[in-house]
Formats: structure tokens, sequence, C-alpha cells
């Protein structure tokens, strides 16, 4: 019987193609799609989870009412809490000096991005793979460094590297004691070299005053409580001698497996993402899979009808209702498993695409235990629930009335079928909308003033050496031809000093939070800011070291009516006075007010930045110019950075996922118009003597279309009724994340609406059409 009912499955198959094409299409999409989804969630949940006991690691956090949430705290805290928290095993601390480090060997220099100070234990603590397992000795002591394999290839070739020095940013000396295996790129830290300096966390605060922060990790007693070690670290407070610098401060326990998806924090050393994403395309994955399964379950209980007397036949000739069950359900089975198989196959090889858009590692392999799972298990499932119910409906009728009563079958069933395409509808109408106000939303992003001109600015990051001077290597720069400005600053997108100011000399403590630049006399050119106002005297590049250029946004935190001329004071009491007030620029994302800054003329110490303002026609030429002089006088290897790009990083995070919002509502609304061109091929079959009847009698071609085609209209339109105020809720809490964002308009609603409206007639007309200029003679003749 197995090999029967297979024999005529596949006959049927191969019979009706473009119904099987419509099925197997819109299933094998629908499937794609949620694997991809799928692969995306489980590598975003798995983060961390390959340490061992890494349910009891978290990680030490603060927060205070002026900073809000912090990645970091003071680096040696630990050892105050430490002591009286019994429920502590062990902790260990990262820290990073620089975003970049010059990484020398004898005959090669590097700059390596990831460079990683930390405690004796770091791998103990975590489980990351060493190429030789001695864990306990690979940092016996201070200097010792443990590079990746990747990096020792970068710096050695194929020589051995262990005894090997190495010089960090010229001015450190260590050497490599162990080799790390690359790693996993499901772990929110990465690094390519780990150094062990024994007293790289101390601080000396009473000799030096300032104290440095570190990442600190805690591992704790199975069974303990996060809450109650974190009231201990509270109560350590007083205990160091910066405890001021404590006061405001409450800490808690972030769970390291929380790490890449529960960060309560905008800014840390590692990349991180959002649960409410991950939940996201969780929710899409599954409707879309959902709209797979309705779509063949519509176009299978459609085609029921046409079936009722070979059902009826077969009865006749003696089928139980358990063979036809049997067999409805094997074929839906088989249709399963091959959109199942073909899912896997277009998902692997989509997966190096994929892999690139995510910047992932996710790798599908058909002898994996994937394939078995997501092909045979997954197939046989979802071929019995798609299958099921035009298998038990139709095999329940008598012989005779299946043979003599075409109305009997499903026909009685048009309200079902219609409540799943208006459903297919709603979803896809759903997805249209949030797509197109995610669409306006990235390109406000985009085209949004910033208050300065980033086009062709290029930064160029400066290091402290005794080696070479700033000015004089800005001045060799701007000699370049294709340099129209350069300038010195301790700027950067997306970071920055802050301080504490205020206007009342008397009442210090009661400051408030503002950014501080330190810049030379060409960087308001170099950026192209705008003056609102600016005193009788003032020129930019003869601002002196007790006056400063305050933003918009100072102006208005202080409330000054006229603000040239006002003092303000930071900790040393010094008042600076207010020569100009320049337009508000951002110097962080769209997710983040302007701030309340002021600038003042830049010292060595803050020197960190060069900005280049270059000719664009020239641009390559130009920087390879700046690159020679660059090298000559740092003895570093040239980076450069073009604002605009460092800018589109910080929606980089929205991009990826808008990217993969689009692709995928776009594969959603796909399965739902296919589903609509195989109803609209049955429906039209099944009314068109009663179009040849309309014609006879004078309808025209164009009423007719209409005709048929309204039905399909009127859902399109209840749909969007639906769709609009459950989409309006839903954006509105995303849009919440940004500062500035566009306004919703219902216009996006009605072009939403009508854009799908035009797709659906679009996808409907040509079998309409053709069915509208049949000749009536010929129609009315058959049967």
């Amino acid at each position: 019987m197995f090999r029967n009912n297979l024999k005529l499955i596949l006959r049927k198959l191969k019979r009706e193609k473009l119904y099987t094409f419509v099925n197997i299409l819109g299933l094998t999409v629908g499937l794609t799609a949620f694997l991809l989804i799928g692969l995306y969630v489980r590598d975003e949940l798995s983060f961390d989870r390959f340490h061992d006991n890494h349910e009891n690691i978290y990680r030490v956090i603060s927060q205070s009412e002026e900073g809000g949430y912090s990645s970091l705290v003071v680096s040696d805290y630990v050892d105050y809490f430490e002591e009286d928290s019994p429920q502590i095993e062990s902790y260990t601390r990262l820290a990073i000096k620089e975003f970049y480090s010059l990484v020398e060997s004898e005959d090669k220099a590097l700059n390596v991005e990831k460079v990683l100070y930390t405690d004796r234990n770091f791998f103990e603590f975590f489980s990351f793979a060493l190429d030789e397992e001695n864990l306990s000795s690979v940092f016996n002591q201070s200097g010792s460094a443990v590079i990746t394999t990747e990096l020792s290839e970068k710096l050695f070739g194929s020589d051995d590297p262990i005894g090997k020095s190495l010089k960090i940013n010229k001015d450190e000396s260590v050497i490599i004691t162990g080799l790390a295996e690359t790693v996993p790129s499901n772990s929110h830290i990465q690094f390519e070299m780990v150094v062990y300096d024994q007293g790289y966390f101390k601080n000396d605060y009473t000799n030096k005053h300032f104290v440095k922060s570190a990442i600190t990790y805690l591992t704790l007693s199975p069974g303990s409580s996060a809450g109650q070690v974190a009231e201990e670290i509270d109560a350590a407070k007083p205990k160091p001698d910066y405890a001021r610098f404590l006061e405001n401060e409450s800490f808690s326990l972030l769970p390291m497996t929380d790490q890449r998806l529960k960060a309560p924090f905008e800014f840390d050393y590692y990349e991180n993402n959002d649960i409410r994403y991950v939940k996201l395309f969780s929710g899409i994955g599954l409707v879309v899979l959902l709209l797979a399964v309705v779509n063949y379950i519509n176009l299978v209980t459609s085609q029921s009808l046409k079936r009722q007397k070979e059902v009826g036949l077969r009865k006749v000739i003696g089928a139980q209702k358990l063979h036809l069950v049997f067999y409805h359900l094997f074929e839906s089975t088989v249709v399963a498993l091959i959109s199942f198989a073909l899912a896997f196959a277009i998902a692997e090889r989509l997966m190096p695409l994929y892999n690139g858009w995510l910047e992932k590692d996710i790798i599908l392999q058909y002898d994996s235990w994937e394939f078995v799972s997501w092909v045979f298990i997954a197939g046989i499932a979802l071929g019995f629930v798609s299958g099921a119910y035009p298998a038990f409906y139709i095999s329940r009728f008598k012989p005779l009335m299946l043979i003599n009563n075409k109305s009997l079958g499903l026909s009685n069933k048009e309200g079902l079928r219609k409540f799943l395409v208006l459903f297919q509808f709603i979803i896809s109408g759903l997805l249209l909308v949030v797509a197109v106000l995610m669409h306006n939303q990235m390109r406000y992003l985009k085209t949004k003033d910033l208050g300065f001109n980033p086009e062709f600015v290029v930064q160029v990051p400066l290091y402290r050496s005794s080696e070479y001077s700033h000015e004089s290597l800005k001045n060799e720069i701007q000699n370049i031809s294709g340099v129209e400005f350069a300038s010195v600053s301790g700027w950067q997108v997306g970071g920055g000093a802050k301080t504490g100011i205020t206007d009342d000399p008397k009442n210090i403590q009661e400051s408030r939070e503002a950014a501080v630049i330190s810049a030379d006399k060409d960087y308001a050119k170099t950026l192209g800011l705008s003056f609102i106002m600016k005193a009788d005297h003032f020129e930019f590049d003869k601002l002196n070291s007790n006056e400063v250029v305050v933003n918009e946004a100072l102006v208005q935190d202080f409330g000054w009516e006229n603000p040239l001329g006002q003092k303000i004071y930071n900790f040393d009491t010094r008042p600076l006075e207010v020569v100009a007030v320049v337009a508000d620029f951002h110097t962080y994302s769209l997710k983040q007010e302007v701030e309340p800054l002021f600038i003042q003329p830049l010292t060595e110490r803050s020197a960190r930045n060069a900005l280049l303002k270059i000719n664009g026609e020239q641009a390559q030429q130009t920087l390879a110019n700046v690159g020679e002089v660059y090298e000559s006088m740092v003895q570093r290897p040239f980076e450069f950075y073009y604002l605009n790009d460092q800018i589109r990083d910080f929606y980089k995070k929205e991009q990826g996922q808008f990217l993969l919002f689009q692709i995928f509502s776009s594969l959603a609304i796909f399965v739902s118009l296919l589903g609509l061109v195989g109803l609209t091929i049955y429906t039209v079959q099944q009314r068109r003597k009663e179009v040849s009847v309309r014609k006879v009698l004078g309808a025209s071609v164009q009423r007719l279309i209409l005709m048929l085609n309204k039905e399909y209209s009127i859902l399109v339109l209840i749909a969007f009724i639906i769709a609009s105020p459950i989409a309006y809720y839903a954006m509105q809490g995303w849009l919440e994340e940004f500062k500035y964002r566009i306004t919703i308009s219902p216009l996006i609603f009605v072009i939403a609406c009508l854009a799908f409206l035009s797709l659906s007639w679009l996808v409907t007309i040509a079998q309409s059409l053709k069915v509208s200029k049949e000749n009536p003679a010929d129609v009315l003749r058959e049967e």
C-alpha cells in the first residue's frame, strides 16, 4: 500500500504541475526563512554557555542617578568586598588600555584591536582553550602573554612563538607563554592577546588622586543569592580610600549568560545585542512558518472540492476511511519532506552570505543532527499537521454524496477559506507597515543634520610618545596636497571625556555633568561647526585656557538668557568664561539627546585624534601621502576612519536587524501572494461558466475582472484596518529608543495598503483577464 500510494502521489504531483509548484515553493520559502531565523536565534541564545560553570558566573555592574548603568567598576574594589562575601568563590578582571595596541615582534608590527589585561587566573576562570592545557602555569610571572593562533601566524608564520618577546605600544615588553585556540564566535569576550601584569589593577589614590576602572567577574558558589552578594558589595563602599567615588553608586550582578542580550548599559567594550530583537525575529520566524502552513492548508482545502469524486470512487471500490486518511496525510507529508529538504539545501548555500550579514559563523551540514531533526522529524510532523484537516474532513462523507453533489465537500467551508486568507493578509499587512516605518526611520538617521559636516572628514588616532610632537605632525600633514583642513583634539564620534560643572562657585558639589572637548584652533572649521553668537573679541584660534565655547544645550541647561560672559566652574573652582555659543552637534547617536558640552583649548595630554578634511576627488592618493608622513613620524602602522563610517556604526545593530526584517518580511508577503495566485486560479476555474453567462448577458471585461477580484480586495482592506493599529502600537515602542525620530503619519498606512492591494491585483489580474476573454460558447459547451 505504501508503495502504491507513493506512486499515485508522485504521479499526481507531476500531473498537476502548477499546484505542485505553488505548494512546494510556498512551503520551501517559508521553511527556509524559519530555519535561518531559528539558527540566528539559537546562536544568540548560546552566547557564553560553553564556559564551565557558566550559570554561576556574574559580572559586577554599577548604577548611579546621573550616569545610569555602567559596565565598569573601580579596578581593585573587588579586593575590598570579596573578603566579606563568603559566597564568592573566585574573581577575575579585564581591562583594555588602548582601542588599538601596537604589537611588535622582531620583524613585524601590527595594530591589534583586542589586547586584554587580566588577572593570573583568566584561563582557569573561563573555558577558553589553549593549545597546551597548562592553565595554571601559563601566567606564572608578570609580563606573560597568551596570543591566539591567528595572531601567531601573522607575527611569526609557522615558527613556534612560545618564549619569544613582543613589545606593546613601544614601552612594554612581554614574553609569550601560551597559544590560545580561536575564540568561539558566541563568546562576548573576544581577544587576540591576553597579558598578565601583576600590579595592573592596583590603585594608589592617596598619591595619584585618580582611580582605574575594569570589568570584574565573579564566580559564586552554587545556590548563592546574587542579590545578597550585591548588598555585600554595596556595604563595602566606605572601605577604600577613594570611597567618595562610590557614594552615589549602587552595585548589582549581571549573569554572564545575560551579557549578550540583557545588558542594561548602552556602552561597553563588547558588542551586545538586545533580547527584544531576538524575540522579534523569533516571532517573525513563527509567523512566516505559520503563513506557509496556512497557505498550504488553504490550497489543499480548495483542491479537495475538485477531488470529491475521486474520494467517492475510492470508497465505492472498497477503500476504508482509515486508508483515505492515510493517503491524504501521506501526500501532505511527502510534499512537506520535499520542501524541508529543499529548505535545508537552500539555507546551507545561503550560509556564507547570511554569516556575512550577521558577522557570525553558523554552520549547516547534511551529516549533522540538524539535518535529521529538521528534514525528517519536523517534516513528518508538519506533514501530519498541515494535511490533517482535509484528510479527516473529506473522508467522512458517504460515497454517493461525494459523487453526486459537488457542493458538499468543502464548498460550504468558504468562511474558513476566507478567514485563512484574511489571516495571511493581516500578517503581511502588519509586516509591510512595520518595514515601511523602519525604512523611514533608518533613512531619517542617515539624512538628519548632525550639526557638523562629516563628509570626507577622516579621523586618525594619535598616541602618546616622546618621539614626535602632535603639532609638528599636524603641520606636516597640512602641507600635503588634498588636505583642506587639519585639527588635533580629544574628540571622537561616540566618545569623549565628561566632567561636573556649575555656575555657582560656592556650590561646587551641586554640579551637573557636561562633555568636555579639548581642541585646537582648526577644530571648528574642520568639522564645519556653526556659531550662534560670539563675543566681540572672540577668535577660535586665540582661545585661552580661561575661555570656553559652549553649545546650545548647555545654555538651556543653565537657563541663561545672555550666555556670553557667563562663568562656569569645575572641580578646581577656576572660572571659565563663555566667549561663544556653537550650534548643537551630535557627538553620540540619535538615540541620545544632544548633551551639554563645552570646548576648551587643547593640551598635550588630551591630543588623542587628528581630524582631516580632505578633497574627495583625490582622497585615495591624499591618504596614501598622509600615511607615509604618519608612519615616518609616529613609527606605527597608519590607520584611519571616515567619520561617516563611524556614524553608520552607531546604527550597525539596527541596520543589520532592519536588513533581516526586510528580507523575511518580503518572504512572508511573497508566500501570501503565492498562495493568492493558487487560490485565484482555483476560484477562476470554478466560476468560468458564471463568467461566460454574465458575458452573454452583456457584462464587460472590466466588470468581470472587478467581480473576480472584489472579494480579495475587500479582504485586503479589512486586513489593513486590523493590522494598522497593531503596527502603530508596536512601532511606537521601537521608535522610543531614538530621541530623534520620525512621526508616524496616517499616510504611511494608506500607502502601504494601496501598495499591497496593487500587488494582490498584479498577481491575480492575469488569470482573471484570461477567463474574462474566453469565448462563452466554448466554455458553456463543456461537459
